[in-house]
């Protein structure tokens, strides 16, 4: 009987141990109303906003969205941009919008993300301690974090989907007009967009992305180039190579997007992998039907990324 006890007594000792290592903000008032936003300041001064959708309660579980600005940008630009905290787009998610960082003084609105030519900052690190953070605040449904981005942004959530920890971590990845930067490629005689290896770590072969790009961005290229000392790849390309890591075949399923300019969906393996090819006439861009910063009003999209990418993160869940 003693010894019965003994091993009852050590074993919810060691279930207690290892159910507490992450603290969940379940149960708890969140120091936040919904349907507000709030700034958020680690103690090495970083800086995250959070938003609550308005049905938001601390007894159910919600899943989360973390979205990543532009390089020259923040967290007030990538608000606006993605309208994700708008209720046309979504009412049942939580928003982190994290912001990057200027390492170079005589550049202070440079903002930049890990990955990129001139970034030092350790942005996977920080990631894991918003999530951490916001987890042991909020009621998360931690089978359903999610990771979007623009730009250098997109780039970053691309390095997040490949990153051990946190491929692992974030159930699914929509980086927008992505700059997927090889710096460790910093010769232009050796970056050859189209057959470029993507150096990925990821810890699972079934990761959903969804990804978009123009046809007119003149800035980060869909077909690839050398850009500020780093290869990019060709975006087409990029999305294979994913195909092929969730062991998916490598020709996709094409089909048209209505009232486009030769937009194209191409999706691996019934839509796990999926490359937008926006159209065109689309540059670089966060495509929309509506004006926003990045189009003046001039050049619509024939969708929304953002009611695309919504229903895309609805679809998916870590097992």
């Amino acid at each position: 009987m003693f010894s019965l006890s003994l091993a009852l007594l050590t074993l919810s000792l060691v279930t207690g141990s290892l159910g507490s290592q992450r603290a969940t903000g379940c149960g708890q008032a969140p120091s936040m109303a919904p349907g507000d936003f709030k700034n958020f300041t680690m103690t090495d001064g970083r800086e995250y906003r959070v938003w609550l959708p308005g049905n938001y309660h601390s007894d159910k579980e919600t899943p989360l969205i973390l979205s990543y600005h532009g390089a020259n940008r923040d967290i007030d630009h990538q608000v606006d941009l993605d309208k994700l905290t708008d209720p046309l787009f979504n009412k049942d998610h939580i928003l982190v919008y994290l912001q990057g960082t200027a390492d170079d003084p005589s550049r202070p609105t440079h903002t930049t993300w890990e990955g990129a030519p001139d970034c030092k900052s350790d942005d996977i690190k920080f990631t894991h301690e918003v999530l951490d953070a916001v987890t042991k605040e909020l009621c998360v449904d931690e089978k359903r974090i999610f990771a979007t981005g623009k730009s250098q942004g997109g780039g970053f959530v691309g390095r997040l989907a490949c990153d051990a920890g946190l491929s692992s971590r974030i159930a699914a990845f929509a980086p927008v007009s992505g700059a997927y930067y090889i710096k460790e490629i910093d010769v232009e005689s050796d970056c050859h967009p189209e057959t470029v290896v993507v150096p990925c770590d990821a810890s699972r072969k079934d990761i959903p992305i969804l990804a978009f790009h123009g046809g007119a961005d003149t800035t980060i290229k869909y077909h690839g180039d050398f850009r500020t000392n780093a290869c990019l790849p060709d975006v087409s390309s990029w999305a294979r190579q994913w195909a092929l890591r969730d062991d998916l075949s490598g020709t996709p399923a094409n089909t048209s997007i209505a009232k486009s300019d030769n937009g194209v969906k191409m999706r691996y393996g019934g839509g796990l992998v999926t490359l937008v090819y926006d159209g065109d006439n689309i540059a670089h861009e966060w495509p929309s039907t509506t004006p926003n910063e990045d189009n003046g009003g001039i050049t619509m999209a024939a969708f929304n990324a953002s009611a695309w990418i919504m229903e895309f993160f609805r679809g998916h869940r870590l097992p």
